[in-house]
This record gives structure tokens, sequence and C-alpha cells, in this order.
């Protein structure tokens, strides 16, 4: 086989593999070294896990940080999202997606060097609002380019690659804090965004941008060399071109078209329950959590533990994703959440009203159990799925826009909760505040079931195709219907 091309359709829906025309190592490289970006976007949401352990003990540290400049440390990150998803949203527009994912390497290199190099709170709070920027860039600009790259039937797989990246991440920031001091750590970070910007550099545009901006040649050659030289490519160049409308630049009075409408309110309201679900306080205070469950000693190795749960999650979502649907996965992840918070919020209400018929180290096993079950449904189903649903429903013209609002509203319920977090848990117990995360995710599961079409094996033109007819079937029919598949 020596100096030929492998093809391979690895036909998910079916036992059994077939031999096909269309290769899958070109799309297995470009989503292989996008998913340096998720990678970063890891390993800054990990990183705060072990760092904030080190900088709020006065005796190990070189530079000791208060509960006040702590909170700020790790919520700071989600301002920089929250102001990065946009800005991420207007760059795949103007320069494209590859190029704008090679520039989230400045926000995040010049973030870590803040940290790492960093002589007061100050320097270290602006290094984290830059890493942010990075971090909501990337969390925007990967999903699209991995969906405009991967073909229709393996959208799902390879969009996974995004939840892969950044679970993989965290383990890493989990392990190196570890290891190292947060200085070190820190500037570690460094490392993954260089990659990125090197490997990018010979990676190729997505179609559908050089098709919206008229480069139909590189646009052909972008798909010769992702699906094959043996791959007819003209259907799917015909078909992406026939679902322009021409319209250079949208207005914001064209989100009241329901075509836009319906997929922009079912996006935001699955990026609302991906954060208000609790899953980012969870992961930026999972150490000070084992701490209270009563790992003193251990809670940040307990804390690589629960990455090495999260990457396998990962691995068994990249082969569920397609098989199952984004609803299923949807539902029985959110159900996991649901049930993993109660049980959560159980553990600590027999703790604090009874610590003496519960001793602390038999019964923390339920915290961690736990933690681990919520963690699993999340990266199965409510990591991949809200963001991977996200790069698929908006039509090419709305993408960076719509995108770009969706991603600044789910970095922005980031920091409600992680910023509230601590208020929370004063103010409702442990106890009630995970009772309060299960209920949302009870809600989600609801929200998913009624609202929420199956997008898997459908081409992003058919999805769009999909909302434009519901649009048109409920102006004259306004009766809601349980959405099931597209």
């Amino acid at each position: 086989m020596k100096g030929e091309d492998v093809y391979f359709d690895y036909n998910f829906g079916s036992d059994t593999p077939k031999k096909n025309n269309e290769r899958i190592w070109a799309v297995l490289i470009a989503c292989l070294v996008a998913a340096f970006g998720p990678f970063s976007f890891g390993y800054g949401m990990g990183y705060s896990s072990a760092a904030v352990v080190q900088l709020s003990d006065v005796n190990t540290t070189d530079l000791y940080l208060n509960e006040a400049e702590i909170t700020w440390f790790g919520s700071l990150l989600n301002i920089g999202a929250m102001i990065g998803g946009p800005i991420g949203g207007w760059a795949i527009d103007f320069v494209g997606r590859k190029i704008a994912l090679m520039i989230t390497a400045i926000p995040f290199t010049g973030g870590w060097l803040l940290i790492g190099f960093g002589t007061n709170a100050a320097l270290l709070n602006s290094g984290r609002f830059f890493s942010g920027l990075g971090v909501g860039m990337a969390s925007l600009i990967v999903p699209v380019y991995i969906s405009e790259t991967a073909p229709s039937r393996l959208r799902g797989v390879f969009g996974a690659f995004n939840q892969i990246g950044i679970v993989t991440g965290i383990l890493m920031s989990y392990v190196i804090g570890y290891v190292v001091d947060w200085r070190w750590s820190a500037i570690a970070g460094v490392g993954p965004p260089t990659c990125l910007v090197i490997f990018m550099f010979f990676m190729p545009e997505t179609a559908r941008w050089l098709l919206a901006h008229n480069k139909e040649e590189r646009a052909e050659r972008t798909l010769t060399w992702l699906r094959g030289p043996n791959v007819k490519i003209e259907g799917e160049i015909k078909e992406i071109k026939e679902s322009f409308d021409h319209q250079e630049k949208m207005s914001f009075r064209e989100f009241l078209n329901p075509s836009i409408l319906r997929p922009f309110c079912i996006s935001m309201a699955l990026h609302f329950f991906q954060q208000t679900t609790g899953i980012n306080a969870v992961m930026f205070y999972c150490a000070t959590i084992f701490q209270t469950a009563g790992f003193q000693n251990e809670s940040t190795m307990v804390s690589i533990l629960i990455g090495l749960i999260q990457f396998l999650a990962s691995a068994v979502s990249l082969l569920m994703i397609d098989r199952g649907g984004r609803r299923f996965l949807l539902i029985v992840g959110g159900t996991g959440m649901f049930v993993s918070c109660f049980a959560m919020g159980a553990y600590f209400f027999m703790t604090i009203n009874d610590a003496a018929s519960y001793p602390g180290i038999e019964i923390s096993w339920l915290a961690v159990t736990s933690i681990a079950v919520y963690i699993v449904g999340f990266v199965m189903a409510w990591g991949p799925c809200t963001w991977l649903i996200m790069s698929e429903i908006f039509p090419v013209r709305a993408r960076g826009r719509a995108s770009g609002i969706c991603t600044l509203f789910n970095w922005f319920c980031s920091f409600v909760i992680t910023k509230t977090f601590s208020g929370l848990l004063k103010a409702f117990t442990a106890a009630g505040t995970f009772w309060f995360f299960g209920s949302l995710a009870f809600l989600a599961v609801l929200f998913v079931f009624f609202f929420v079409p199956e997008t898997k094996g459908k081409s992003l033109e058919e999805i769009q195709q999909y909302f434009e007819s519901k649009g048109k079937n409920n102006s004259k029919n306004p009766t809601p219907d349980r959405e099931t598949d597209v």
C-alpha cells in the first residue's frame, strides 16, 4: 500500500465498515490540528483548579491571593471569553476560519506569559483575561471549522474532537499542575497555541467560506484534498452554492426571520443549560470541592482522576454521537447530570446535618462518584453537542454573527455561575447549590425532548432547508409540535 491513498467509509450507522472512494485521513489531520485550539481552551479552564489551591496557601507560594482575588482569578477567564466569542464570530467571516483560528494564539500566548511571569494579582488577572479572549474565540471557531470540513455522515464524530481537545487540555493542566508549581504550569500553556500556528499554516480554508467569497478554484482544491481525487466534488459544491442567498451582509432585523430565529433560540437555550447546570463551577473549583468532601491531602490527585474520566467519556462520545444522535445523547447525559447533582446534594446534606453518623472519608466516595457521573454525562453530551449543534443549524451568512452572540451568552452564563458559586454555597449550602444545578439539568432534558431536532447525518444545507421550511409551516400553522428529526 506504499504510495497509495487509503480510503475508508466508517459507516457508523452500521456494524460493518465498507470500502469507499472517500478518504478520511485528510479530514482527520485537519481536525486534529484544529483541536489544538480547544486543547488550549481546556488547559485554561483546568489550570485554575490546582493554581487557586497553591495561590491561596500563604506558606507555599511566592504570590498570595486573598479570597476576593482568587474569585476574580477564576472568573476573569469567562469575561475574556465573552468578548472573544463575538471577535471570533467577526473574524471567521472577515478573514476566514483558518486565519481566525491561528489568531487565537496571540491572546493565548500573551495571557500565559503574563501569568507565568506576573509579580502581582493585577498581572495574573490580566493574563487570565487575555487567555479568556483566546478561549472565547477558539470555542466558536473550532466547531465551525470542523463542521464545514468534515463530511456530513461523520460530522458528529469529527465534531467530538472539539470536546476531546478540551478534556485533554484539562487533564494535562491537572497533571502539570500536580508536578510543577503554578508559574511553570502557566509557561507550559504557551506550547499548544504555538503548535496550532505552525501546523494550521499547512491546513486548508473551508470550502464554504471560500465559495461565499467567490474563490471557487481554491474551494475545489480544498475539497479535492479533503475528499480525495477519486471523489466527485461537483455535487457538494453545487449544494453549497445553492444554499447561499447572495446577501453579503446580514442585518440584526433578519434575526426575526423564523429560519434564523428558531435555530438561534434553540442554540441560546442549549448554551444556557450547558453553563447553568454548573459544569464550569465544578471544573474551576474541582480541587476545592474535593477538599470540602474530605480529600484534603489528595484533592489535586483526585482531580487528575476526574480528568481521566473526562477523556474516556469523550472517547465514548466519539463513537456514540453519530450512532445515537445529538438528541439521544443530550437526553441521556442530562438525565445523568440531574441524578448525580441530586446525589451530590444528598451527600453534603448528610455530612452537614449528621456528620457523626457518616464518617467523612467513607461517604466522601459518594461525592467523587457523583461528580464522576456528572462529568461523564456532560462530556459525552452537553459538552460536544451544544457546540456542534450551534455550528450546524445556522445558515452560512448568519453563522459568524449568530454564533458570536451565542458564544458571548455562553461565557456570560459561565461567568455568572463561576463568580457566584461561592455565594451560592454560602446562601443555599453545598446541598442546596447542587440541587439547584440538578433542577436545571432536569429542565434541560425537557427542553431537548420537546424542541431540539435531530441533525445527525444531514448536510448543513439540508439542515438550513429544514428550518426554512419549518418557518414557513409555522407561519401557516402556529401550533407548536415536538421536534424529532430534521
